[in-house]
């Protein structure tokens, strides 16, 4: 058999791996995709995006966002399904595979360090796939936005920035990020790609009607977000403080959290001065690392799920692992594992309802930020963490 025949005879397995996923476990469910694509054909028809009527399933994205999904409703229904668990995947493979790329230095073999972070965060992309969600498109957005940073593509990084805003706001954790870098072009074209599309609900709606829809939509946010804070599934850090302090002192969460948020902002800065010397390599990878992890974490809404946003983190701390000291190294793994093996069906139902409730992820994910923060410091001071390649 030729080589050529082998490669297709291998695409093909995996192709039938996950259309049997598909067609086992993830079909029977895709909730929020449902959501989406509802969303789509409310907007095609000029119909209100936001009803109460929902419930639970209300769609909560901004208008704008719409207007992509209904791309989707040229297909039927279970067709637009299993066209986004396929793109879904064929992103979170490119997620793993840029983040390797644009590393600043290669330690480890790229197929053995993708393998392990994606076991890592396996149990994330598992909920997002089956939920049919959006998050790994975002993620995707954002390192290609990196990528084009690095490549000192402003306009196009910009892009890609605004982009991303239309469906959540949790790029906007760059935004201060890249006026500290006084990448101001990247700034511009991200605002104006965001002014652009928040036309186009126009064309769907008229001007008059599309100011109530906007008037909806921040009701709609408004209301569903506090009931939500201290959900079980909530992995902020907000609602970290909000579930382990005592009921009584509620208040504190809110002082703990802008305590930590000015600690890790005070960080980020010094990572930031740092990889201004000479010699540190890309030092924009590294940062991005860190502020892709702030978002799940300062989000008030950010579902344990999320945390897939740390895929360009943990490839690159996984690249990284040998360098560390012995000590550091073992607890870098442990926390790793503790991460992946986070699940119902290895810590019990008991064990799995505390871990949860108690938003311990929260814990997981510090320690990995200060991993980041410490490769900075030895990034700076060692010539053997500089690219091999050069």
């Amino acid at each position: 058999m030729s080589k050529k025949m082998k490669k297709l005879l291998i695409v093909g397995l995996i192709f039938l791996f996950f259309f049997l996923l598909y067609q086992y476990f993830v079909k029977k469910d895709m909730t929020d995709f449902g959501v989406c694509y509802q969303g789509g054909k409310r907007i095609v028809r000029g119909e209100m995006l936001y009803q109460s009527s929902d419930g639970h399933l209300q769609y909560k994205y901004s208008p704008v966002s719409a207007v992509v999904f209904s791309i989707l409703t040229l297909f039927p229904y279970e067709a637009a399904k299993l066209l986004w668990y396929f793109l879904e995947l064929y992103l979170l493979f490119l997620c793993f595979s840029f983040s390797y790329d644009i590393l600043p230095f290669k330690h480890r073999n790229k197929g053995l360090v993708l393998i392990l972070s994606f076991l890592v965060l396996l149990k994330f992309f598992g909920r997002e796939i089956e939920l049919g969600q959006i998050n790994i498109f975002m993620t995707f957005l954002l390192i290609m936005m990196v990528k084009s940073l690095l490549e000192k593509k402003d306009i196009h990084a910009g892009l890609l920035w605004g982009f991303s805003l239309f469906f959540k706001p949790y790029a906007l954790v760059f935004f201060p990020y890249f006026l500290l870098k006084k990448r101001m072009k990247l700034v511009f074209s991200g605002i104006g790609t965001v002014v652009v599309g928040f036309v186009l609900p126009v064309f769907f709606y008229g001007f008059k009607q599309y100011t109530l829809v906007l008037k909806e939509w921040q009701r709609t946010l408004s209301l569903s977000t506090s009931s939500l804070l201290d959900y079980y599934d909530n992995g902020s850090l907000y609602s970290f403080f909000l579930k382990n302090i005592p009921a009584d002192r509620g208040d504190w969460a809110w002082i703990l959290s802008i305590c930590m948020a000015f600690l890790i902002g005070f960080f980020l800065l010094w990572m930031m001065k740092s990889g201004k010397k000479k010699g540190v390599t890309k030092p924009e990878v590294l940062e991005s690392s860190f502020l892709f992890i702030l978002i799940p974490l300062f989000s008030p809404l950010a579902w344990q799920y999320n945390y897939l946003y740390s895929i360009l983190a943990v490839v690159f701390l996984m690249n990284l692992i040998q360098k560390f000291p012995p000590v550091m190294k073992y607890v870098l793994i442990a926390n790793f594992v503790c991460v992946g093996a986070s699940l119902r069906e290895v810590l019990g139902k008991g064990g799995f309802h505390f871990y949860t409730q108690h938003s311990l992820v929260v814990i997981s994910f510090l320690i990995i930020l200060f991993y980041l923060f410490y490769s900075r410091v030895k990034l700076s001071a060692e010539s053997d963490f500089n690219d091999t390649d050069k």
